[in-house]
C-alpha cells in the first residue's frame, strides 16, 4: 500500500490509520457535505431572521446586500460542527483517532518553509493570468463581501470567518478526510489529489469558471504538500495564509477606491 502519513508521533500511542475504501469515502464525504449544506442553509436562515430581512419587502436585494457579509461570517462558522461530526464518527468507526485519520499532525519545519516558499511563487502568478486576461485580481463577489462587511461593521467576523473557519472546513473534508481514503484506492496518491482538487474548485459556484480554475490549480499543490508532508495542519496553514492575502488585496482596491 502507498504511504500516505507519516507514523504517529513517537510517544502518542497511536496506530496508522487504515482508512475507508474509495465508495465508502465519497458516500461519507457526500454525506458531510449534505450535512455541510443543510447547516448552511438553516444558519443563513437564522441569520436572516435575526437581522430582520424581509423576502417579501420590496428593497429585499438591498437588505440582503448589506446582511450579506454578516450572513455568510454566520453561516460559514456555525455549519462547521455537523459536517466534522460525520467525518469524526466515520474515524471512529474504522478504529482510529480523528487526528491520526485526518494527519491533524503538525508540520516538520522544513516542509512549512517548501510550503511558504511555493505559496509565495503561485500567488504572484496567479495575479498575474488574472491580469493578463484582463480579469480582477479579486472575485467580485469576495470585493462584494468585504464592502458589506464594512459598511456593517463585521469585518472582524468576516475575517475571522474567511482566514480560520473556512480553510479549517474546507481542508479537513477534502485533504483530511476524503484525500487518504482515494489515495490508498486504485487512484493512488495522484488521483486522490486531482480528484479531490476537481471536488474542492468545483464548491466554490460563486467565482466564474476562471477563478474556479485558479482554485483547482491551488488545490492541487496542497493536495500534493499534504501527501509530501502527511499533514493536514500544513495545508491548514496554507489556506489561511492565502485567504488572508486575498482578504489583504480586497482591502487594498476597496479602500484605495474608497
Amino acid at each position: 500500500m502507498t504511504e500516505i502519513a507519516p507514523k504517529p508521533h513517537e510517544g502518542s500511542g497511536l496506530s496508522p490509520c487504515q482508512p475507508w475504501g474509495f465508495w465508502a469515502t465519497t458516500a461519507i464525504g457526500l454525506a458531510a457535505t449534505a450535512a455541510w449544506f443543510a447547516a448552511q442553509l438553516m444558519a443563513a436562515f437564522v441569520a436572516l431572521a435575526f437581522l430582520g430581512v424581509d423576502r417579501n419587502a420590496s428593497d429585499f436585494e438591498v437588505q440582503t446586500l448589506t446582511a450579506h457579509a454578516l450572513t455568510i461570517a454566520v453561516v460559514t462558522i456555525l455549519s462547521m460542527p455537523a459536517p466534522i461530526a460525520v467525518i469524526a464518527m466515520a474515524a471512529r468507526y474504522a478504529r482510529c483517532s480523528a487526528v491520526d485519520y485526518l494527519a491533524l499532525y503538525w508540520p516538520r519545519r522544513a516542509d512549512l518553509i517548501v510550503g511558504i516558499v511555493i505559496i509565495a511563487v503561485l500567488l504572484p502568478l496567479g495575479d498575474l493570468t488574472s491580469y493578463l486576461s484582463g480579469r480582477d485580481l479579486v472575485p467580485p463577489a469576495v470585493v462584494d463581501a468585504y464592502r458589506s462587511a464594512r459598511s456593517s461593521g463585521t469585518l472582524v467576523l468576516f475575517a475571522v470567518a474567511l482566514i480560520v473557519a473556512a480553510p479549517l472546513m474546507e481542508e479537513l473534508l477534502f485533504r483530511g478526510f476524503i484525500f487518504p481514503g482515494y489515495a490508498r484506492s486504485r487512484l493512488g496518491p495522484w488521483g486522490a489529489i486531482l480528484l479531490t482538487s476537481a471536488g474542492w474548485a468545483v464548491m466554490h459556484v460563486q467565482y466564474e469558471t476562471f477563478y474556479i480554475v485558479q482554485i483547482f490549480v491551488l488545490g492541487c499543490v496542497l493536495g500534493w504538500l499534504r501527501w509530501s508532508s502527511g499533514s493536514t495542519l500544513l495545508t491548514v496553514i496554507l489556506h489561511a495564509i492565502v485567504n488572508t492575502v486575498a482578504l489583504v488585496q480586497v482591502a487594498f482596491v476597496v479602500e484605495r477606491a474608497g
